[in-house]
């Protein structure tokens, strides 16, 4: 037999996965000497809201940034034909995410897994799921790679070429979780949420809803390394960010706000940064902090944004700081914005600017927010939980990752940041701030009990639309058309 050609780039999907082959293979009937429903045990990291089935696809090469865009359209053709993906995998990067959202499902081999590995980070945060085979099990896999599979992680099992029976068995094991029908109730309740997304999808329905556009991911899901943007002259930087930002900003309808977060990312995340090497990249350059060394950076993306504002005028903008260390950064910013906007004809208050509180110190810059015209402050969690708890997130010692649970394993809260959390939200309230809390679905709850009730949430697209499907139809008007 001629010997398997690699998965990277685009090669193998159209070659392998084409969808013509693919609709054959699901719509011919069993026969005789076929057998479906063959069982392969797995272990369960993250388990999803649902069992996820689709064409296993298998990744033997660790992919370039170059390869990410290619490879995630490749991915995204398969999927507008109807076709799941459930990807075979030693290990994933921040970089891959553009290719991960178009997968539904990923298997990795034991000897790579660990609880807070970024695979099982990004399958929290999407509702995917995530499990692990044994050496053996995994080269076994790699034989039925292009086969029809479906994860049934609750049941810590694969099922190769399943048929209907076996897909209605395991979509009766997944009842909605509390904290998705929890989420359901907000969204009816009109609090704004907001959805992680490196590409816009439908939602099918009006609401206080937002799409927060994390520039490094969209940089990567174009092909390009976010270095590039420092490496790049100003002209060519902006370019390419108006680029990039228009063509997300095109496919969502003018009702919904559109958040454009500015530069957040690590040395560690993404190959080839020209930073040096850091030992906690985590407390690193990133962040506006790379204005300073950078310093055509801020002015390329304020830029770029009131480009946007003007070709957009219709669209709700917002230009989003992370990890704000010092009252000069948000100045800066402000200035910048204003500068940009003002060129272009355009309000001051035409784009709005956000801060992300991730530093202790943000709460205690009210007066900089208020003179900034800052409208709203998005909270990361995981970074003001690193730096509240002074525990590394890219440490992995159990000891210290147990710091950074909002339970304990006795289920008692964390309540040291929990109340300082509290304490902090009703500051930015009482000052007049919308807040948007960034969340996992499992963590809702706890927040919905110890935040006030004007708190937004930031959430994963999978976890919103789960809820979204508890929800009755929306009257006819109440549809959004998508452009």
């Amino acid at each position: 037999m001629p010997k398997r050609r690699s998965c990277r780039g685009i090669t193998a999907p159209r070659r392998r996965w084409s969808s013509e082959r693919n609709k054959r293979s699901m719509n011919t009937r069993p026969t005789a000497r076929r057998r479906h429903g063959k069982e392969i045990p797995i272990d369960t990291v993250v388990p999803g809201m649902q069992a996820s089935s689709g064409i296993l696809f298998g990744l033997r090469k660790p992919l370039s940034v170059h390869e990410v865009g290619k490879l995630a359209l490749s991915l995204a053709r398969l999927r507008r034909d109807g076709n799941g993906i459930i990807l075979r995998c030693r290990e994933t990067f921040p970089y891959m995410i553009p290719v991960l959202s178009q997968v539904d499902g990923i298997i990795s081999p034991k000897t790579t897994v660990v609880s807070k590995s970024h695979a099982a980070e990004f399958c929290r945060e999407e509702g995917k799921s995530f499990v692990m085979a044994d050496e053996s099990t995994w080269g076994a896999l790699e034989r039925h790679e292009g086969k029809m599979v479906l994860v049934d992680s609750r049941a810590q099992k694969v099922v190769i070429d399943p048929d209907g029976h076996w897909a209605e068995k395991a979509a009766a094991g997944y009842a909605p979780l509390p904290e998705t029908r929890l989420i359901a109730d907000l969204i009816a309740a009109g609090r704004h949420i907001s959805l992680l997304s490196t590409v816009p999808e439908a939602l099918g329905r009006r609401g206080n809803f937002s799409f927060f556009c994390r520039q490094e991911q969209l940089l990567t899901s174009g092909g390009v390394s976010p270095w590039e943007l420092l490496r790049r002259g100003q002209k060519d930087m902006r370019e390419l960010l108006h680029s990039l930002w228009s063509g997300y900003v095109g496919g969502i309808p003018s009702d919904f706000e559109i958040v454009l977060r500015s530069l957040d990312a690590r040395s560690d995340e993404y190959p080839d940064s020209p930073l040096k090497t850091e030992r906690n990249p985590q407390l690193g350059n990133h962040g506006p902090s790379l204005f300073k060394r950078y310093p055509h950076l801020l002015d390329g993306e304020t830029a770029a944004v009131a480009t946007l504002k003007n070709e957009y005028r219709d669209r709700k903008l917002t230009y989003l700081l992370p990890f704000v260390r010092c009252a000069d950064e948000i100045d800066s910013a402000r200035h910048s914005l204003s500068d940009a906007l003002c060129k272009r004809s355009l309000a001051a208050d035409a784009v709005q600017l956000a801060v992300m509180f991730e530093t202790p110190a943000l709460v205690y810059l009210m007066d900089d927010l208020a003179a900034a015209q800052v409208k709203t402050i998005w909270v990361g969690t995981k970074d003001l939980l690193m730096s509240f708890m002074m525990a590394d997130r890219d440490n992995p010692d159990p000891l210290l990752q147990d710091y950074l649970n909002l339970h304990d394993d006795r289920g008692k809260p964390n309540l040291p940041f929990l109340n300082y959390l509290s304490e902090s939200v009703d500051r930015f309230v009482s000052h007049g701030f919308e807040v948007v809390i960034y969340s996992l679905a499992g963590e809702v709850p706890i927040y919905v009990e110890y935040l006030p009730k004007s708190v937004g949430f930031l959430l994963s697209k999978g976890a919103v639309k789960a809820s979204l499907s508890l929800l009755p139809d929306p009257p006819s008007g109440d549809h959004v058309t998508q452009p």
